[in-house]
């Protein structure tokens, strides 16, 4: 039956037999009307079929029973329905533009715009409609990992803590949810993202051309705003995953005036180890929530009030991990997590005026315990941050605006307390508080010389003050600081100063229009940045220590420059670019060998300082919109370390040699492909590919009672294997109950495909026949899960 269907269609129309059913119809332009000329028809997915006349007018006969038939257009997306022949079938189809269709890509409309119109340059600007299309680990819809999709952006591997953004280490990067910072972006150590994706309205990721307003940190921002609620109806939606379950509702209070937004997420997936992990694994307890709340009010056209609130809490149980003051737990848990708030004020003066002033608070704090009869450990650590700011916008004409303001920050950092009111015979340790004081002052103005050259120009100035009560200590002149050549302690009281610093951040990106849709770009950053993160892991723990520039810990200076090239076609439905850039930072820290970092009230002795460069070139080719769309990546990226210290003879790394930091991934391809062939149904497919990162592999080895063990005279001096995996979801959408105001849909996704055991990290075992190198990988088989996501409208 199928082959006569197809046999028929093939014939000249003048010539079909009058005794077989006919479709028959016209093909209009959806937004104008007019008929589509030469559109093809074609049947169950076959190339042979009918095309319109000049009229848009179709007639093909095809015999009784059921036919898939597909309607296209060059420039239009297809459109294809199942139809049942019992006879002749009058069929009008409209075919929509894809200039005109939104975009479904992860990067949203906004960034094109950007990329042609505006100076910015290193800006993303993220389409959370685009990343929940992206297959994920485990049904989680995950915002770190989606990032890592994009060029210059990557981290040491699955798993790990944070990113690691055009040669910069975790801590150099700024995340904002709702000017609130957040200190650890991960859940499970690594392996989700904390933001709750369906509470979130959009994301800005600045890898470059970062606006003076943002300060503090030497590399990247991502700046998260959460949704405004809506104020006229009742919306919910939410999920039922493998790992958790998430509901959100946005509530109208006051219809146009006061609304608010609950939003949660709970994992669920305690009984997954219980049930199926062996049985050395059977005592792992994993669990995580969010939840988010907005309240949004517009006591009238010229001002609204918004208080936002964030929550995250992770609980980690597993036999053994953790070891301190030579005590090695048998079973460790780990409880941390953020309680974030800001409230924001904005007024408009006028069309051309308006301001926003604004309060933010965030404390995250961690907790280690290992339960022991006699050898208890129970450590804790906090950070408290609280910020005031007023900010500004100004546009005296069209061509012409600015934006300007203050801010001031307190810090308040308790760096660990071990055993504290605990009895154990593990002794207790109490860290000295830290007090800290960062202020800004800050303007940006853009300027649109004339149709071609616009240039946006921007002044920061930062000052910090690390202030008492605290202790420094004087070690002897000439000589590395230790604890035997400490020789005074001096006390400072209640807000007295024990360091400061400061300086200019002069920000500068400039466009020049080569055509109407080819521009280039130039960009110059400097930054600084006062507060640290100290890990010597590959990747940070969530209780590893932060510490704030104090005497002997300088603040990190960088200066970034960038140049880059944009161009669109066909209506903004492809667009190309490629960009290269170079960082020089200075002041960067590295540890001596087996440093001690947790608990030591010295630090500074536990420390080298140095400088740090990063460069690389990034080409990207987009399709945004139509049946199918998605973009393809390569990177070339470099990132390196010289760290000689302030005594070389004793504290030079690899003989003060530049050598590759533990991110530094020389290439990195990545695809996207997203094909939705029709309403109900989309699939993606994503493929990353990177070198492998560099670890310390030993020189040598010595024997220590016939054991053998290593020796490293190099600090990464090879490389694990390279990294590849490909992973594809489907979506099934059922739209056809918006009119009852649900819709849901099912999303089945398989994570590593393939089920390529990349490996993380290699570490070494002394056996008898000498050491012996072993691979640890995360994520070793392929991950397959189902998600149900709804939405009441």
């Amino acid at each position: 039956m199928l082959l006569l269907g197809v046999t028929c269609v093939m014939f000249d129309l003048k010539a079909q037999s009058t005794s077989l059913p006919s479709i028959s119809g016209k093909v209009i332009d959806a937004q104008t009307g007019e008929p589509l000329r030469s559109a093809d028809i074609s049947v169950d997915f076959k190339k042979s079929g009918v095309h319109t006349d000049s009229l848009g007018n179709y007639r093909i006969y095809l015999p009784y029973g059921e036919v898939v038939i597909k309607y296209s257009h060059v420039g239009y997306n297809p459109y294809r329905t199942k139809v049942y022949l019992k006879g002749d079938v009058t069929l009008d189809v409209e075919l929509n533009d894809v200039t005109k269709q939104l975009e479904e890509v992860i990067v949203s409309a906004s960034t094109s715009k950007r990329d042609i119109q505006t100076p910015s340059l290193g800006v993303t600007v993220l389409s959370l409609k685009g990343i929940k299309k992206l297959p994920t680990m485990m049904g989680e819809v995950d915002v770190i990992r989606s990032l890592q999709s994009l060029p210059g952006v990557s981290s040491v591997g699955e798993g790990a803590n944070g990113l690691n953004i055009r040669g910069s280490n975790v801590d150099q990067n700024l995340i904002f949810i709702d000017d609130t910072p957040i200190f650890n972006p991960t859940h499970m150590f690594g392996l989700f993202s904390v933001f709750a994706s369906d509470a979130i309205r959009d994301l800005e990721l600045y890898k470059g051309g970062i606006p003076a307003r943002f300060g503090g940190r030497t590399a990247a921002v991502l700046d998260i705003k959460m949704t405004e609620p809506n104020t006229e109806k009742f919306k919910m939606q939410g999920g039922i995953g493998l790992v958790s379950n998430r509901v959100m509702a946005e509530i109208p209070v006051i219809k146009d005036k006061l609304s608010v937004l609950v939003a949660g997420r709970l994992s669920v997936n305690d009984f997954m180890f219980k049930w199926f992990a062996p049985d050395y694994l059977k005592n792992i307890r994993a669990n995580f929530s969010d939840v988010a709340t907005k309240v949004f009010y517009r006591p009238n056209n010229k001002n609204t009030i918004s208080l936002s609130t964030y929550l995250s809490h992770d609980y980690y149980r597993v036999d053994s991990l953790f070891s301190i003051e030579n005590v090695i737990a048998k079973q460790t848990s780990f409880d941390y997590g953020h309680k974030n708030a800001s409230i924001h004020w904005n007024h408009y003066f006028s069309d051309k005026l308006n301001m926003m002033i604004s309060a933010s608070l965030t404390n995250y704090s961690t907790k280690t315990w290992a339960p022991d009869t006699v050898n208890t450990i129970d450590l804790q650590s906090s950070i408290l941050y609280r910020n005031i700011a007023a900010s500004f916008d100004y546009q005296p004409r069209e061509n012409h605006k600015m934006n300007f303001g203050v801010t001031a920050t307190r810090y308040d950092i308790k760096p660990g307390s071990l055993n504290d009111g605990v009895v154990s015979r593990v002794a207790r340790v109490m860290l000295p508080d830290e007090q800290s004081i960062e202020a800004g002052i800050y303007a940006d103005d853009e300027w649109k010389i004339n149709e071609k050259l616009t240039v946006q120009v921007g002044l920061r100035y930062s000052q910090y003050w690390r202030i008492g009560a605290g202790t420094v200590n004087q070690y002897l002149p000439g000589q590395m600081p230790s604890l035997n050549s400490i020789v005074n302690k001096v006390n400072y009281g209640d807000g007295d100063v024990m360091a400061s610093y400061g300086g200019l951040e002069p920000r500068l990106t400039m466009k020049y229009s080569l055509a109407e849709n080819t521009t280039m770009k130039f960009g110059y950053n400097r930054q600084q940045q006062f507060f640290q993160l100290l890990s010597n892991n590959t990747t940070p723990l969530p209780t590893s220590r932060w510490k704030t520039a104090d005497s002997f810990i300088k603040p990190q200076v960088s200066d970034f420059l960038s140049l880059g090239l944009f161009k669109t076609f066909n209506d903004n439905v492809y667009e190309a670019s490629v960009e290269s850039y170079y960082r020089d930072v200075r002041n960067t820290l590295d540890f001596v060998s087996g440093a001690n970092l947790q608990l030591n009230p010295n630090i500074e002795t536990q420390l080298i300082t140095g400088k740090s460069k990063a460069y690389g070139m990034e080409f990207m080719v987009q399709k945004k919109k139509g049946e199918y769309s998605g973009w393809i990546s390569y990177t070339y990226a470099r990132a390196f370390n010289q760290m000689v210290g302030d005594f070389p003879e004793v504290q030079a790394i690899n003989g003060g040699e530049w050598f590759a930091t533990n991110y530094d991934k020389p290439h990195s391809f990545n695809m996207m492909l997203n094909i939705q062939p029709t309403t109900h149904h989309s699939f993606s497919f994503t493929f990353a590919y990177n070198t492998g990162r560099p670890f310390s592999s030993p020189s040598g080895s010595y024997e220590i009672g016939g054991k053998k063990f290593p020796v490293f005279a190099e600090r990464n001096n090879d490389r694990v294997r390279d990294y590849h995996r490909l992973d594809f979801s489907w979506t099934i959408n059922n739209p056809s109950m918006r009119k009852q105001r649900w819709e849901g849909s099912w999303v089945f996704t398989v994570y590593n495909l393939y089920g390529r055991q990349n490996p993380y990290s290699v570490f070494f075992k002394s056996t008898k026949n000498g050491l012996k190198a072993y691979e640890l990988s995360v994520f070793a088989s392929p991950f397959i899960s189902l998600t149900y996501n709804f939405k009441f409208l």
